[in-house]
């Protein structure tokens, strides 16, 4: 399950570190769906400017949607705190949880996919320090 405070935290972690930042620049507003909870994370040049809940309805304000139950993203950080666990790019080939109203929106999630791997590793409680390349395969 998601929620505002550890997502929060996941853009305070990403905001702070230069890891994050040496990946480059991300334009993007990214929905995470997770039941009935749904967030909006705004990416922003080379850190994350908002985090907010919002409503179903606004769904459409994002470029693209990461959608997973509670207990898919339960067990999907569990897995990524525990050192294993898929990329986002590997779940999206496999089962399909990235949605876009076009092609071009969902070519800009595997565009800026490390930067979401390791805002959603900083959700993860990873620490920026342990941020590894091989831990962003595709």
């Amino acid at each position: 399950m998601l929620s505002l405070k550890q997502l929060r935290a996941a853009q305070s972690a990403v905001n702070e570190s230069s890891a994050f930042r040496a990946l480059g620049s991300v334009d993007a507003r990214v929905v995470m769906a997770s039941g009935k909870s749904v967030f909006l994370a705004t990416f922003r040049a080379f850190g994350c400017a908002d985090v907010r809940r919002i409503d179903a309805a606004d769904v459409r304000d994002g470029d693209f949607t990461i959608d997973m139950t509670p207990g898919q993203w339960r067990d999907y950080l569990a897995e990524r705190e525990s050192g294993g666990g898929k990329s986002l790019a590997e779940l999206d080939l496999e089962r399909g949880i990235v949605k876009a109203a076009n092609p071009r929106k969902k070519q800009d999630f595997f565009r800026y996919h490390q930067s979401l791997q390791q805002f959603v590793d900083a959700l993860a409680g990873i620490a920026p320090a342990s941020w590894r390349s091989d831990r962003l395969t595709y």
